[in-house]
């Protein structure tokens, strides 16, 4: 599920005046490279935050990360030629444990909300597809068996047909036969950009990500017997003119913090590393207690990480009225630039209130020049993450209460600025 899309929801922001003018800014822009991310020093908390009588409380995580598998997807804009109803179309293939094996569509519509059309084996959560744009419209079973979305060295193949909410015939087809080298890059989709009520930080990375190529490709947007044209990117790319048809042959997709965990996941007070909700913790020692210095999960060979500086405090272990700050960074392995920010603690109490603003943005990996370019010229490449916040309160026990159940949180993301 890929949004690269500022205020409708397409990649519209890619297109039209503002890469016009992208191209001609292209040396300037060039000519400052991205200064890369430096791997924070992480250092410990003061021991004056802490109660000296509260070594040995069990460390209280007040963070998630979710993630979900996918084996490919294609993305289809046709803004500048729209249907009726949609403006986008969005194939995903998934061949995992948690989806199983099939293809779904995502119909990215006029309005700002999505239908979702997915082979009926699959197992999807529709609650994933309402960080898209303004929300999950309608989410319908249909057979996709005979589809074909296969992504390789000689680029992509697409091969499908289904009906929509009206029985409207839609088919999508790409056949790319040039067979010159590609240079793919990786980029963290700008999907968040358009989400107003957002449930989760959506990190979806698109590794190997690609355009079609106008020449020596066949391209077929066909709804209810109408053919409409794709989008065209107005840059060249490894020297030569691109369709707006994108692809990623190994898309990675975390959510942090999703609203829907109403838990603080609880983790020992001894030893180096823990393990809860699916998440590997790497703890730090200072003296008797143990702080969150990063947290990781991986999916299908990928990684997401979180570090913090510096590390995380020990929640049960804070002092009354205690005020402690930081900051963090989100990474994943194989790299795909780095998502940076700030995080607040304030203990009042049993109440922990928490804060998170990704205050940073993301700043790009290694990638070829005319795709820095796009990263620089296209604001909300970097910017999208800037305008999240994340609040969470954590409801500790009290002295003499199990210090190992369950610790009610809330939480949730807002839309800042």
């Amino acid at each position: 599920m890929l949004n690269p899309q500022r205020t409708p929801t397409t990649l519209a922001v890619w297109v039209g005046g503002v890469l016009a003018a992208a191209a001609a800014t292209a040396a300037a822009a060039l000519a400052r490279p991205f200064a890369p991310k430096r791997r924070p020093k992480v250092a410990s908390q003061p021991l004056s935050v802490y109660e000296s009588d509260a070594a040995g409380v069990p460390v209280v995580s007040p963070f998630h990360l979710d993630t979900q598998p996918m084996r490919a997807l294609v993305l289809f804009n046709f803004e500048r030629d729209p249907d009726s109803v949609y403006k986008g179309l969005e194939p995903q293939a998934f061949d995992d444990d948690v989806h199983g094996r099939g293809l779904l569509v995502i119909g990215w519509r006029v309005d700002g909300r999505v239908d979702v059309f997915h082979d009926p084996h699959l197992r999807l959560d529709p609650a994933t597809y309402s960080i898209a744009g303004d929300g999950l419209h309608r989410m319908e079973a249909r057979d996709l068996t005979g589809g074909r979305v296969e992504l390789g060295p000689a680029g992509a193949l697409v091969d499908l047909g289904f009906t929509d909410l009206d029985d409207r015939p839609i088919r999508l087809v790409v056949r790319e036969t040039d067979a010159r080298p590609r240079r793919p890059f990786g980029l963290l989709a700008p999907m968040g950009s358009a989400a107003t009520d957002p449930p989760a930080l959506p990190l979806v990375y698109a590794k190997d990500f690609y355009f079609v190529r106008r020449s020596g490709s066949d391209i077929g947007i066909e709804i209810d017997g109408r053919k409409h044209r794709s989008d065209t990117l107005p840059l060249l790319l490894d020297g030569t003119w691109m369709h707006f048809v994108r692809y990623s042959a190994t898309p990675f997709v975390a959510l942090w913090n999703h609203s829907g965990h109403d838990t603080a996941d609880v983790l020992p007070s001894t030893g180096d590393t823990a393990e809860a909700g699916g998440a590997r913790y790497e703890l730090r020692a200072n003296g008797p207690f143990r702080e969150i210095q990063r947290m990781s999960r991986d999916e299908g060979g990928q990684q997401v990480a979180v570090e913090f500086t510096p590390a995380f405090p020990q929640l049960l272990a804070l002092r009354a009225g205690t005020k402690v700050d930081g900051s963090f960074r989100v990474s994943t392995e194989p790299p795909a630039g780095v998502v940076t920010g700030t995080w607040h603690v304030v203990r009042q109490g049993q109440r922990v209130e928490i804060e998170i603003v990704p205050s940073g943005g993301w700043t790009p990996g290694d990638a070829q020049p005319m795709a820095r370019l796009l990263f620089r010229v296209i604001a909300v490449f970097r910017s999208w993450p800037t305008t999240y916040r994340w609040r969470g309160t954590v409801e500790l026990p009290v002295p003499g209460e199990d210090l190992t159940g369950p610790i009610p949180l809330t939480s949730r993301w807002e839309r800042v600025g």
